[in-house]
């Protein structure tokens, strides 16, 4: 039998933080884009404050498939690629990753276009 019995029901729960305000979401970016340091840098950003959310589209390249993966090596993330197309003849190649950055979700993508394969059948 312990003198101190340590009781984990007794100790108080640690409150979720509140939601970074929309105020200082842009200084996290501007911090994350100063760590992305020698990548290339998207051509577009968005800031969601309900969804705490950075998302960064880059150039409908090909060469964006290289730039998406350099980030997913920095920041860490799951690469995912699927085609898709939008619009009948219109089909890209959808390459994304997503990762936390200080408790806000980051999502770097891109949509190249691509040729349409026909299924030989």
């Amino acid at each position: 039998m312990d003198l101190y019995p340590f009781d984990p029901g007794g100790v108080p729960v640690v409150p979720d933080l509140p939601p970074i305000s929309i105020s200082v979401l842009p200084v996290g970016l501007a911090d994350l884009l100063g760590r992305a340091s020698g990548l290339p840098l998207p051509r577009q950003v968005s800031i969601s404050e309900p969804q705490q959310e950075f998302a960064l589209q880059f150039a409908p390249v090909p060469d964006s498939a290289h730039v998406i993966t350099a980030w997913a090596m920095r920041f860490g993330g799951v690469l995912e690629s699927h085609t898709c197309e939008p619009e009948p003849g219109q089909c890209y190649r959808h390459i994304t990753v997503t990762f936390e950055f200080y408790g806000i979700t980051v999502e770097a993508y891109t949509f190249i276009p691509s040729a349409r394969q026909e299924n030989p059948a």
